[in-house]
This record gives C-alpha cells, sequence and structure tokens, in this order.
C-alpha cells in the first residue's frame, strides 16, 4: 500500500484527486419541463458547457478561479452566475441568505426521506441546493450551510435526478468522482452527518 502511495504523490495526486472526473452530460441528455424559461436554460448550458471545456478534476477549497485547477462547491457557483452577469456572494451560507433575503428559499423539514416528496414540487433547473454538515466551518457563519450545487434536473435516458457543481467524492453513475461536472441528486442517507436543508431560485434567473 505505501508504494501506491509514493506513486500518487509523485504523481502530483492527492486520494480525492484520484477519483475520476464528474459526469459531463449534453443539455440534449436532460429531460427539462416545457416552461423552462430561457434564463434558466441558458444557465444550464453555460453551466454543462463551462464543466466539458474545463474539466477540472481537483476540488480546492478556497477557489472560484479555474486556473487554479479547481474550484470548491461555492466557487464553481460564484464562478458560474458571474459568467451569468449576476452579482452573487461568494460562499455556500452567503449564497443561502442570499436566496431566503430575496424571497426565494424553500426549505426542506427534517426527516424528509424520498425526493418525491410534495417540498420539491416546486424545484426547477437552475435553482441552487443546500446542505449542512458536510464539515465544520470555522469562519463565524451564522448559518449552517457548507455546500452547494445546482440543479439540472432529469436524464432522459432513465429520469436520473443530476446536478453541477464542484464537489469531492459524490458519486455519478455509480462511482465517487472528484472535480468539477455533473454528480446525481440524492438526499443523505439516515446516518449521514449532512443534511439537505432546502432550494431556490438565485436572483437574476427566472
Amino acid at each position: 500500500m505505501r508504494w501506491l502511495v509514493f506513486f500518487i504523490s509523485l504523481l502530483g495526486l492527492t486520494s480525492t484527486q484520484a477519483h475520476p472526473l464528474p459526469g459531463f452530460p449534453a443539455f440534449a441528455d436532460l429531460d427539462l419541463p416545457e416552461d423552462t424559461s430561457p434564463k434558466r436554460i441558458a444557465f444550464i448550458k453555460l453551466a454543462l458547457e463551462s464543466a466539458a471545456e474545463l474539466k477540472l478534476n481537483k476540488y480546492i477549497f478556497g477557489s472560484a478561479d479555474p486556473s487554479r485547477g479547481g474550484f470548491d462547491c461555492s466557487g464553481s457557483v460564484f464562478y458560474l452566475l458571474e459568467k451569468s452577469d449576476i452579482d452573487p456572494p461568494r460562499s455556500s451560507a452567503a449564497q443561502f441568505d442570499w436566496i431566503k433575503k430575496a424571497g426565494n428559499l424553500t426549505e426542506v423539514p427534517v426527516g424528509t426521506k424520498s425526493l418525491d416528496a410534495p417540498i420539491f414540487d416546486k424545484l426547477q433547473p437552475g435553482d441552487l441546493l443546500f446542505w449542512s454538515g458536510t464539515y465544520n466551518p470555522a469562519d463565524g457563519r451564522t448559518n449552517k450551510i457548507t455546500h452547494v450545487q445546482i440543479y439540472l434536473g432529469r436524464e432522459k435516458k432513465d429520469g436520473l435526478q443530476v446536478m453541477i457543481g464542484s464537489t469531492d467524492g459524490r458519486s455519478y453513475r455509480g462511482s465517487q468522482r472528484t472535480g468539477f461536472g455533473t454528480y446525481q441528486f440524492k438526499l443523505p442517507s439516515a446516518s449521514s452527518k449532512s443534511r439537505f436543508v432546502g432550494y431556490g431560485t438565485p436572483p437574476g434567473i427566472k
């Protein structure tokens, strides 16, 4: 085992960076509702095209700059919103407060076990998704939000619900992956320390 760690270190990789790249479905692979607005469509296309072009296989805490080789979760969201001519806050906690202040937040009750629950009836492609408990923040944030992604909707071939952003070790199509791209959207297990808190539309995306 020691030789494997040594070999990975020679390649300049960490164990998380050794995960495969995330998914890169095309826009045509998504089954979007017919009433999806042009702004949402443009935002989703930008996200998919940016991920496929950049192919970033690292999660870099504190980064919103692709030239560094990767993003953190809120950095990828920040990057895409800025490219959509929107001025978002930088952190996942601040992005949560931003959406809540705009009146666009839907909070999901503790104990919700299924994405088929009625609380998700308003979820739309392009909405931001928020979790707490994915790590222990030490920056004095006033809420418990620690992770954010962008909801993409369902894939046509089997209805898989997917999201896009930068993350470390979440799964897509049965394997753990790392970096900026597409992942399966699912709720945390009952034994997980993390919790799905809610979702909402970024101001400027209607």
